[in-house]
């Protein structure tokens, strides 16, 4: 409708009725009569927008304290939802005088915390993101952690993503035709991507030189659709750009494959114009009610996206009556090579805005109905889920800002990761060599320092046994023979008999003696005096 301003919220069904319908009357009472229902339009539809903030914000007062927890300065009143790398929650920020504002909060998963690679992604997407500053793409405002837990604080989007809006209208239907926008609505929707995907195209870093972003992910997944009909783009996880932190694992496909272009799903190099033919393929979506070359990652659906057949697209697209204008948009992005295509986002808006304009596209209406489409279908969804507090994470980072925590500058930092890696594992390793070399070196000094002490006291011992007088043998009467065995034993003697000592040897110790090796420890007890080992004669 021409004059209702594109923020009117919430505009009830029945005002899609407009002026245009009102037979012209020559006294001019009708022109007038319409203007008059025309200004009560708007005044209905911002009302209607007033009471839907006015219901938004008692709703947050109304949950309970145990589904409600801080992180950080925010308190999260409620989980938005949930993905493979991240959940987002709904959060509040309260400040003095009455403040109080409510964002969305990006909070990385417990299990890819500490995962190699997935740190740095999550600040390259902070990094892009926040260097971008359009209206079709979610604002980054703060990046930031607490508890272990990394976040970032985006701008809250009130409104359904684009497969919320394609299941919802697919199980109103019997068909799938059900799940398509009529063709003003679906260009208007890409085209506002398209301006925003442009925006994400030109970032530059502090230098003014192009940051070379690639989003990689396009899909209806990552676009939403808020209650006044603006599409914005709110994800840009998977970003590609110059001088990233992060990258991912070389031969890994990264995206959604039935929304992939050909050369991103031959794992070559890319650039701008590769999110424009993911674009095209939600385009195509949007306008037909099926993905163009198939909804799952199978060989079937790599193949027709390689090969991107434009005869059997435009035959797809002439079944389900997308009009020419918009046909000629769709095949212009669905070109196999790069060239062929819009070179960038900004020419496939354009393209779009060109079409709806000569096709003679009321924008106003077109807005005040998606507008309608995502009301109606975020009040279906109904409320949040309840927030579950979310435990401490054991980290090596320190509880608080990340912009606190001590970086390793100079060489070392400059280093890769597994450069720093290596030379961790080596200091580690040497250090232990050295422990057990110096523990070696300890025994050895124990062992001759024992030696040391235990040899002279066995001398002094031994010559004080060989200087005690030799006893003189008595003869026996009946066997003199006895007196003068050396081979005589003390047990076959009769009693009162005595034997010549025989001669001491001392290069064989005594058998009460026991040298231990130099090499090995001390035995228990081995501070004990060495002569009692030794009696005062070794033959008693």
């Amino acid at each position: 409708m021409p004059g209702i301003p594109a923020l009117s919220n919430a505009i009830p069904a029945e005002i899609a009725e407009t002026s245009a319908r009102a037979e012209p009357d020559r006294s001019g009472r009708t022109a007038e009569h319409a203007g008059q229902a025309e200004l009560t339009q708007i005044e209905s539809a911002r009302g209607a927008a007033r009471e839907a903030v006015a219901r938004g914000k008692s709703e947050w007062r109304r949950r309970p304290a145990e589904e409600t927890f801080n992180l950080g300065r925010y308190l999260i009143t409620g989980r938005i939802a949930s993905g493979g790398m991240a959940t987002v929650y709904r959060a509040r920020l309260d400040g003095e005088g009455g403040f109080a504002r409510e964002f969305a909060i990006k909070v990385i998963h417990a299990h890819l915390a500490a995962a190699e690679g997935f740190k740095d992604r999550f600040l390259d997407e902070a990094r892009v993101a926040s260097r971008v500053n359009h209206p079709n793409v979610v604002a980054t405002i703060d990046s930031d952690q607490d508890h272990g837990y990394h976040y970032l604080v985006l701008e809250l989007v009130d409104g359904v993503t684009l497969r919320q809006l394609q299941v919802n209208d697919l199980h109103r239907s019997a068909t799938s035709e059900g799940a398509r926008l009529n063709p003003s609505e679906a260009a208007r929707v890409v085209c506002d991507a398209a301006r925003g995907l442009h925006a994400v195209h030109t970032v530059v870093d502090d230098e003014g030189q192009s940051l070379e972003v690639v989003h990689r992910d396009l899909s209806p997944h990552n676009l939403m659709l808020d209650i006044t009909g603006r599409t914005v783009l709110i994800d840009l996880g998977l970003a590609k750009a110059r001088g990233q932190l992060g990258h991912t694992q070389t031969g890994v496909l990264c995206g959604k494959l039935p929304y992939m272009s050909p050369e991103q799903s031959r794992i070559a190099p890319l650039d701008a114009r590769s999110d424009v033919f993911s674009l095209g393929s939600v385009l195509f979506e949007l306008a037909v009610g099926q993905p163009p070359f198939g909804d799952d990652h199978t060989p079937g659906t790599l193949d027709k996206l390689r090969k991107s057949d434009p005869d059997r697209l435009a035959r797809l697209l002439v079944e389900a009556e997308v009009p020419s204008w918009l046909a000629r948009v769709v095949l212009g992005c669905l070109r196999r090579e790069p060239g062929a295509r819009y070179q960038t986002a900004a020419a496939l808006a354009d393209a779009l805005d060109d079409g709806m304009r000569d096709a003679g596209v009321i924008q106003s209406n077109v807005r005040q109905a998606l507008s309608r489409r995502a009301t109606a279908v975020a009040e279906q969804l109904g409320p949040l889920h309840p927030a579950e507090p979310l435990p401490p994470l054991i980290s090596l980072d320190p509880t608080g800002s990340h912009r606190a925590v001590p970086q390793v500058g100079g060489f070392i930092g400059g280093l890769p990761g597994w450069v720093r890696g290596l030379g961790m594992a080596t200091a580690g390793a040497v250090l232990v060599l050295l422990v057990l070399l110096a523990i070696e070196s300890f025994d050895r000094r124990s062992a001759r320092a024992g030696d040391q002490h235990w040899i002279p006291n066995l001398t002094a011992a031994v010559n004080a046994t060989a200087a005690r007088p030799e006893p003189i043998a008595a003869e026996h009467p009946d066997h003199p023979d006895q007196a003068a065995s050396p081979g005589s034993d003390r047990g076959d003697s009769p009693a009162g008999s005595a034997t010549a000592p025989l001669p001491l040897d001392t290069t064989a110790p005594p058998d009460e003696v026991v040298l231990e090796p130099v090499h090995k420890r001390k035995r228990p007890g081995a501070n004990r005096d060495p002569l009692e080992e030794f009696k005062s004669n070794p033959y008693e």
